[in-house]
Formats: C-alpha cells, sequence, structure tokens
C-alpha cells in the first residue's frame, strides 16, 4: 500500500492499523494526518508507547494521556479513580482521534483496557467509545515488557479484532532506499535493506551474515550513537566516557518530596537520575518534553557551558538551551501526591537498544553480543539508512532472530492490506471527497482550513507560538488549542507571551487565576528576587511558604505581571548582567 492510500483511509475516518517495515515513512505519514486533523480544527492526541518514541511525533505515552500507568488490570475502581480526575474526563470527551505508535511494545490487555475505558467514560459502546483510533507500528520490532510471564502480542488478545481496524501495510521503504540524505542518493542495492528482509522472513543467508560480521571495523567519528541492549552497559560507557573528559565536574542532585513510594515509582519512569553529573562537552539526552524551551524527550546535544550554575546545551541543529530543573508530580483528585525536582538531561553517548526505537542514525557503533529478547537486533539495524554506516562489534543468534508468531500474523496483516486496497479502488474521487468531509463533520471539525504550516523537516517551519496564534485567530478556545495540539495550557501561556512581546493583541481576561492571594505572593517574590527565571522564584516561594508552586503555575502567573513589573524586573536583570 503507498502513503497516499492510507491516508485516504485515515481521513475517511476508518479505524486504522498502520504497519510496514522499518523505514517505509509510517511516522511522516502520521505526520501528514495530525496536520490534516488540526487544519481542521480536530482534536488529535497523539500518544506513542514510550516516551522517545513519543517525541518523534510530538505527542506523550499512552500510559500518560490514559492515566492508567503501566497497569494492566484495570478495575470499575479504577475507572472511577481515572475519571474522578477533571482533566482526564475532559480530555477523554474532547479527543476526537487517538493516534498510539510503536503499538507492538503495548500488550493486548493493555489496549483491552484502554478500549474498555473509553467505552466507559464517553457512554458509547463503539470502540474506544467513538474515538477514531490509528494504532501504528510493526510487531516485528521490539515486544511488550514480559515481567516474567509469556510475551502477549496485541493481535493475540480477543479485544483486537473488536477494535473494527482497516489494515494498512505500506510497502515501499524509503530510510534504507531511495531517500536523498545531503548529496547522496542511497540506491535499492544497499546491503542492509536485503539483510532487514531476511531477518523479517527468518532465513539470514550466509552472505549476510558474513556483511555483518564485516562491519566489525574501527569507529572512525567521536560523534556517534553506541547502542546496547542491557542498561548496565550504557550506564558503564557513559561512565567512562565523561571520566576522559578532563574538565570540572558539575553535580546536580534530585529533589523530592512526600510519599516515598511514590517517589521511587516517579524516579523510575522519569529516567532522569538520581545524581546527574556533567562536564563540558559531555554528550546529552533530555528526557522530558519542554515545547517552548525548544527540545523534547529524547532531544541529543552537547554541554557548552553554564549559566548561573545551569548547564547549557547546544542541541545538533546548532540551538543553545539553558537546561533548567522540571519536576515530575503523580496528582489524585486535583492534588499532588508526590513531586521529584531534576535537571531533565542524562549522558547519551550509549543509548539502550529499546531507546532508539523510532530514531534515525547518521551513524550507529553496536554491540548485539547480549541481546535477549527477539527483533533487538532488527530494530538496532534498522536504525540506520545504509551498511556503510554501521558499525556492528558482534551479536548472537537472538539478536536476529523474529517470532515465529509474529511471522505468521505477518501474513495475514498482508492479505488483508490487499483486501483494503482492492475496496479502496471502488470508491470514485467524489465518493472519497464526500467521505472525508462527512468524517471532518462528524470529529467536530470545520470544512475550511486552518492556514496552518506542516512540519516538515525538508520546509520551512513555522514557529509553535505562531501555529498557536493561527487557532486564536480561528476562534479556538485556549483549552481547545491545548487539547488538538496535545499540550499543556501553561505552554499556550508561554507561546501568548511571545506573542504579546511580538505586539499581537489577545484578551486573557478569563484566564487570570483565581486565587488572588497565591498570584500576588508569586508577582512579589519575581519582583523581589529581581529576575523573570523561574527556579530561583520557586526556591524563595519555598522557603517563605510551607506549599509547593510548580513551575506550570509559575508560568501562567508571570503572564499577568504588571508592565511597571516586568520592566523594573527586567532592568535589574541587565543592571546585574552588565555588573557581572
Amino acid at each position: 500500500m503507498t502513503q497516499d492510500q492510507a491516508f485516504d483511509i485515515l481521513a475517511m475516518g476508518h479505524n486504522v492499523f498502520l504497519t510496514g517495515a522499518a523505514g517505509t515513512g509510517k511516522t511522516y505519514l502520521i505526520n501528514r494526518f495530525i496536520r490534516h486533523a488540526r487544519e481542521h480544527g480536530i482534536v488529535v492526541a497523539v500518544t506513542a508507547s514510550t516516551g522517545i518514541a513519543a517525541t518523534h511525533i510530538g505527542g506523550m505515552t499512552i500510559h500518560s494521556w490514559s492515566g492508567m500507568g503501566i497497569r494492566d488490570t484495570l478495575t470499575d475502581e479504577d475507572i472511577d479513580t481515572i475519571v474522578s480526575r477533571e482533566y482526564l474526563a475532559k480530555r477523554f470527551a474532547k479527543t476526537n482521534i487517538l493516534i498510539i505508535d510503536e503499538i507492538s511494545m503495548l500488550s493486548g490487555a493493555f489496549l483491552a483496557n484502554l478500549d474498555r475505558l473509553l467505552r466507559s467514560t464517553r457512554f458509547s459502546q463503539e470502540p474506544f467509545g467513538g474515538i477514531q483510533v490509528v494504532l501504528v507500528g510493526d510487531f516485528f520490532q521490539l515486544p511488550p515488557v514480559s515481567r516474567g510471564i509469556d510475551i502477549e502480542f496485541a493481535f493475540e488478545n480477543s479485544a483486537w479484532r473488536t477494535f473494527r481496524l482497516a489494515i494498512c501495510v505500506l510497502t515501499i521503504q524509503y530510510r534504507q532506499v531511495g531517500e536523498k540524505i545531503g548529496d547522496e542518493l542511497y540506491s535499492p542495492e544497499d546491503p542492509l535493506l536485503q539483510i532487514l528482509n531476511e531477518i523479517r522472513a527468518g532465513e539470514i543467508s550466509e552472505q549476510s551474515h558474513q556483511l555483518l560480521v564485516s562491519r566489525n571495523i574501527p569507529v572512525t567519528t567521536e560523534d556517534h550513537t553506541e547502542l546496547f541492549t542491557r542498561n548496565i552497559s550504557v550506564d558503564t560507557y557513559n561512565s567512562d566516557r565523561l571520566n576522559q573528559i578532563r574538565d570540572d565536574t558539575f553535580v546536580f542532585e534530585m529533589q523530592s518530596k512526600w510519599a516515598e513510594k511514590l517517589v521511587e515509582a516517579l524516579k523510575k519512569w522519569c529516567l532522569a537520575p538520581d545524581t546527574l553529573v556533567l562536564k563540558k562537552w559531555a554528550r546529552v539526552m533530555f528526557v522530558k518534553n519542554n515545547f517552548e524551551a525548544g527540545y523534547v524527550n529524547g532531544s541529543i546535544g552537547h554541554v557548552v557551558g553554564r549559566y548561573e550554575s545551569l548547564p547549557i546545551v547546544e542541541l545538533q541543529d546548532g540551538t543553545r538551551i539553558i537546561a533548567d530543573h522540571m519536576d515530575w508530580s503523580i496528582e489524585e483528585n486535583g492534588k499532588i501526591k508526590a513531586t521529584i525536582v531534576q535537571i531533565p538531561l542524562r549522558l547519551a553517548w550509549a543509548i539502550t537498544v529499546h531507546k532508539s526505537q523510532g530514531m534515525t542514525l547518521d551513524t550507529a557503533v553496536m554491540d548485539l553480543s547480549d541481546a535477549f529478547v527477539r527483533g533487538q537486533g532488527y530494530v538496532a539495524l534498522s536504525r540506520v539508512r545504509s551498511l556503510e554506516w554501521l558499525v556492528l562489534r558482534w551479536y548472537n543468534t537472538t539478536a536476529l532472530q523474529i517470532d515465529s508468531r509474529v511471522r505468521d500474523y505477518d501474513e495475514v496483516l498482508r492479505a488483508t492490506s490487499e483486501k483494503v486496497i482492492e475496496r479502496l479502488g471502488l470508491i470514485t474521487e467524489i465518493e472519497k471527497q464526500e467521505k472525508i468531509e462527512l468524517t471532518i463533520k462528524r470529529l467536530g471539525g470545520i470544512l475550511q482550513k486552518i492556514d496552518l504550516e506542516f512540519i516538515d523537516p525538508k520546509r520551512p517551519k513555522v514557529s509553535t507560538h505562531e501555529e498557536t496564534y493561527a487557532f486564536l485567530q480561528a476562534g479556538k478556545s485556549l483549552e481547545d488549542i491545548a487539547e488538538i495540539r496535545g499540550i499543556k495550557l501553561s505552554t499556550i501561556f508561554s507561546h501568548i507571551e511571545k506573542l504579546k512581546e511580538e505586539g499581537k493583541e489577545i484578551d486573557l481576561t478569563p484566564y487570570l487565576p483565581a486565587d488572588s492571594d497565591r498570584i500576588r505572593d508569586i508577582h512579589a517574590a519575581f519582583v523581589e528576587i529581581g529576575t523573570l527565571s523561574l527556579s530561583p522564584v520557586r526556591e524563595f516561594l519555598a522557603s517563605l511558604h510551607d506549599e509547593d508552586y510548580t513551575y506550570d503555575e509559575l508560568r501562567i502567573a508571570r503572564l499577568f505581571l504588571s508592565q511597571k513589573d516586568r520592566t523594573n524586573i527586567e532592568a535589574a536583570m541587565l543592571y546585574e548582567s552588565e555588573w557581572l
């Protein structure tokens, strides 16, 4: 199936399972579909099974979006607890399209429980409560985490057949072939393509084995990514590389509050280390989304200096970011039960194969000798575009194996996809357009397009705050914009700060926080400290009040600073900078 055929099926409102080999452009197509939905004002939730995978489509994990966490069972009491969180109840009610990427790593039980949750909360017996659901992934890649029990793939659960999925198998590969990178065009004859296809077929030729062995060559670049199958190997390698840098270290200790057990769960989930040790030129990865600051979970760069003790990170595109503290919290009934605060970075000379899923790497050095899950080798090898960009130290037999259940089901998927293509061919272009327009109306959208520039790396990008302004001009409320774009309301306020600086007129009266005493205290802290930075103000407030002030709360309050206070603060900051 081509990308255009799959797009038509998505646009006509079908629940879809979008699959295909690595490099067939699944992420590109999903970004195109997200653009289509947002252009028509449709609320689309963009999620994935892992944090890094979510970054490639600008979303969050499905565990976080759903409020289910990592549980595989869901009781009626659990559903009541989830729905009691007002923001989740509103999220489920407003969402029209739900995208879940890297579906191979989700168990069938999780999807069945998600289906049950959405049917219950949206009072509909349609699959997923009537939300159009798009499942994306490749079962040849990493399977669900088994936790000591037999692995159950999503397609093995009886609920899978009740989702009414149109199967779309993309068949044209782009990453390894036919894609122009710089001035070089890779041909269909690249040996890596044949190796990957043989792994999928379960028949590795002797020639392919010899080609892989031949890639055990010296590494010719310092700035590359090492892939290992186990966390301990990653931690050891990163520590060794850091020790090779002859420079001063700067250390950041994680701070935590409240319930100890919940704090420990947060630490495992957030990926930021308890003790973060950095040096200038350390290779690092961000482990949290902060769209207004210019990075997402998975952004890689190097530490190039410090500003007021905070690390300055230069991303691979040259953007420089001051990495400030961020918090991770667990809330229940609107109250924060546990919080941790840390610089959202970790060392990134090496990562695990699991964390690499969904990435495309320019140069990768791999050690697959300790592979312990079928599919790990396929995922690792498919991260690069050409065999020439691969250094493979070694591999074991497990690395090149694929679960026979996946291979058998792949035949079913391909046959079903062909039938979908046949049925699509029976629809005229006029009928197709009518179905697409009916779907837009059914999903609460508008037929007239909102003028947005598609975020495509090969085209000029519209800034994220300008995208917010386009929605404001179209008459969307701030809450609707946050839902449509899949970002926090506080992020929208940050965009508005930039828009106001550019002279845009926006009425913010309805969004003034209700607690006047609390916002007065925050404003007084900004003035007292003489800064617009969030971290020192948060620390100052914590020293005066026995309450927690979140970064999001401070961002919103900062937006309502009077012009006089803002002018005085900016003057104080300028004086301090010049004096220093």
